[in-house]
């Protein structure tokens, strides 16, 4: 017997068609996936391309999505790790709701401004920064009064004058400042407008000598504080950032420049304050004549940043996860002193009217205080996640790899192979990303690589299966809502005769209507008239696909449906009027429900018309729809709208009866004009199918018609003798028998024209 070696020798020299069979079968697949991979290298060429921003079309595409991919992910991770505790005391003194009730609105004078800051020194806060600016000087109460009593009365003036120091809040808010370590806020955008005051001068330290040779964001515009106080703080910094594109503030700028000159954020001036550094070191490296940001430095804590020396912001969680103090309370002495000692105070508000609110990966309404407060927070901790140099390249190795394996493997793979390699791929991808971020504070963009694994499984996917299951797609998602199952089938099984493009053909159209409508939606809740409208929708609707409908639209509480498309319909106007017998016998058996339910009955309306309209799948790139348009939808908009007019349940127009009128027993309830339209139309009420009348219904319609053939011929008298006998026999239409009463009434005062032939014309749709 051979050895194991002996045997894979054997076999080899045996076998070799297997090993040219399975060469070959291998061979085929790749041929078979040939179109598959060259669309695989063009995504890849488009997603390597995203990765550039020279690129600035795709590259904002993929941005975007990084953007997207950053905010799930930061909000999983702090869903999925304990609570962060600063080892800092950072705490808000909040302009809140309850502190413009208790003070007043703001701004508030710079005398309440100082006590509320007196009490925070007296606390024994660290630093004191304020998320709000002094642009404007105080009206001083003394001096404008003195100079309102100068004229007509000097001496009093000259005594008011003497309080002037006393009323200047100005100064008593400069020296209370003077006396502490207090950050000011201020403002620079990319406005044209500046402020008379100066902006501060600069305590940033730049590796390079001209700011404009930097990837620094450069404003144009300021507004600063007012010089008194400017001169008695110990420094300020702005306090705007720059959202994303996408309008949500991820990260913080900790440097701008302005002029030629950098400008420090508060929350880096304030970082600086409490760790007594005078000066911060901005850090860059050099390519192609730009210096790009890398790091800022406070003497031996270095700070990671973007190349414009933003941060990423790490959010603790939602509004609330620093500590909150009532400006109003601190100013009344309501808060414990211990609760402030060695804290790093933030001023701001959260009051809505003050409009200091930002989008952000936790909220949408999160308070611009708070982003300070974090942002503080984090460059005191130094626990900053950045995106480091190499993630471009990394990422652009990682796409081109997975191009490699996933073009090896997915040829060779069946459907759920494929599904499982790709979801382990990108469970992979995201595992790896997580890990970087969370225990390495390392953000790296993930579409790219995640884009990659998706297009191209989308693409041997699509490959397989999207052409020919494309039509019988098209048509589910087209007409699954509107028209039956069995109807779908149907559409399927005869594609021929399905059409997407516009057309014009023979129709008929029907709009229902609930009747008083609005006094019923007055008497109940939102969820009973939403549950009142889905019991009155559904078997309409039933009804309507029984009867080989389709429905258009349901517009509050009225429907609309069609026959004749997308499928030809040789009984269309029979289906029609089946469908709205069925839905007036159903709303008739509904009415004891709603009345166990508490609701109000339901009484509808209905109006059909057959006709030339135009069908298709119409709308916007936004939104689209398969409907009818064109005059004849129109009138059977306006018979359902005059059922009202005539107390009928039911109204048809005569294109839709005729050829068929033997089926039903009708009046004919008029010959109207309607408005908008210049043709005279004769309208029925069709009441029931024929073999379903009774004597006293078949004797009654006729007593009608012999009425209004009376009333055609303009002999009133026998008319009107007629029509009265109708309002004692058949109370169902009293209000139409009355219509004619009153009409033959009018025209034997004042008789109608020589050439009226009893159309009545509707001036209100």
């Amino acid at each position: 017997m051979p050895d194991a070696n002996e045997s894979f020798i054997i076999e080899t020299q045996l076998s070799p068609r297997t090993w040219i069979t399975t060469v070959s079968r291998t061979r085929e697949k790749f041929d078979r996936a040939a179109w598959t991979i060259l669309i695989s290298i063009i995504f890849t060429v488009i997603i390597v391309a995203a990765q550039f921003p020279s690129n600035s079309l795709i590259h904002t595409i993929n941005y975007r999505l990084d953007l997207l991919l950053y905010d799930i992910r930061f909000n999983f991770s702090l869903q999925h790790r304990e609570p962060q505790q600063s080892s800092h005391k950072v705490i808000i003194v909040d302009i809140d709701e309850n502190s413009l009730k208790e003070v007043g609105h703001w701004p508030w004078d710079r005398k309440t401004i100082a006590d509320m800051t007196q009490q925070l020194i007296d606390a024994g806060v660290a630093v004191i920064a304020f998320d709000v600016v002094f642009s404007e000087p105080s009206t001083n109460i003394a001096t404008t009064l003195g100079a309102a009593l100068a004229e007509n009365n000097p001496t009093t003036a000259a005594q008011v004058n003497q309080l002037e120091d006393a009323f200047d809040y100005d100064r008593i808010l400069a020296q209370t400042f003077s006396e502490y370590d207090i950050i000011l806020g201020y403002i620079l955008h990319e406005g044209n407008n500046i402020t008379s005051s100066t902006l501060p001068s600069s305590n940033l330290v730049l590796d390079t000598a001209n700011p404009r040779d930097t990837h620094i964001d450069e404003m144009t515009g300021y507004t600063a504080n007012i010089p008194i106080l400017q001169q008695n703080v110990l420094a300020e910094g702005f306090i705007n950032g720059k959202p994303d594109i996408d309008g949500i503030f991820r990260r913080a700028p900790l440097v701008f420049q302005y002029k030629n000159r950098l400008q420090a954020s508060l929350a880096l001036q304030t970082a600086m304050a409490y760790n007594l550094t005078d000066e911060a070191f901005i850090e860059t490296a050099a390519s192609e004549g730009i210096h790009y940001v890398q790091t800022i430095r406070l003497d031996n804590q270095v700070l990671p940043t973007d190349i414009s020396g933003h941060i990423i912001v790490p959010y603790r969680g939602p509004r609330g996860s620093y500590r909150y103090f009532s400006a109003a309370d601190v100013l009344n002495g309501n808060v414990d002193p211990s609760e402030l000692e060695g804290a790093i105070a933030i001023v701001g508000t959260t009051a809505i009217g003050l409009f200091d609110l930002r989008s952000t990966p936790v909220g949408i309404e999160y308070p611009g205080v708070e982003a300070q407060a974090t942002i503080i927070d984090t460059l005191l901790t130094g626990d900053i996640p950045y995106e480091p140099d190499w993630a471009t390249g990394f990422n652009i190795i990682a796409i081109l790899a997975l191009f490699l394996f996933l073009n090896i493997v997915f040829p060779l793979c069946g459907p759920i192979t494929m599904t499982l390699t790709g979801l382990g791929s990108i469970t992979l991808l995201l595992g790896f990303n997580f890990w970087l971020w969370h225990t390495q504070n390392i953000n790296l963009p993930l579409s790219g690589p995640l884009a990659e694994v998706i297009l191209i499984y989308g693409a041997y996917m699509t490959y397989g299966f999207f052409f020919a299951s494309q039509q019988k797609d098209q048509i589910h998602s087209m007409f699954g809502q509107y028209v039956a199952p069995a109807h779908i089938d149907k559409l399927i099984n005869t594609p021929d005769a399905l059409t997407f493009d516009g057309e014009t053909k023979q129709m008929t159209v029907l709009f229902c209507d609930i009747r008083s409508f609005t006094s019923i939606s007055e008497d109940l809740t939102a969820n009973q008239l939403k549950d009142f409208l889905n019991r009155y929708f559904t078997p309409m609707t039933e009804i309507i696909f029984s009867q080989q409908g389709t429905i258009d639209k349901y517009v509050g509480d009225m429907i609309m449906a069609f026959w004749g498309a997308p499928l030809d319909d040789d009984e269309q106007q029979q289906h029609a009027i089946n469908s709205a017998l069925l839905m007036l016998e159903k709303t008739e058996a509904m009415k004891e429900t709603f009345r166990e339910l508490g609701y109000p009955a339901a009484n509808i309306g209905i109006g059909i018309n057959t006709g030339m309209m135009n069908v298709g799948d119409m709308g916007s790139t936004y939104r689209r729809a398969y409907t009818v348009l064109g005059d004849a939808v129109n009138l059977g908009s306006r018979l359902e709208s005059i059922t009202k007019f005539y107390g009928s349940k039911l109204l048809v127009s005569e294109s839709t009866l005729s050829g068929i009128e033997q089926a039903y027993v009708c009046r004919e309830v008029d010959y109207i004009q309607v408005k908008g339209r210049a043709e005279p139309v004769r309208v029925f009420e069709p009441l029931c199918l024929r073999d379903q009348a009774d004597e006293q219904l078949l004797s009654q319609v006729e007593k009608y018609h012999s009425a209004r053939k009376a009333y055609l011929a303009q002999n009133w008298s026998e008319a009107k003798e007629f029509f009265n006998e109708l309002v004692v026999a058949d109370s169902s239409a009293e209000k139409l028998y009355w219509i004619y009463i009153n009409r033959i009434n009018d025209f034997e005062i004042t008789p109608p024209a020589e050439d009226w032939q009893g159309v009545w014309k509707h001036d209100s749709k």
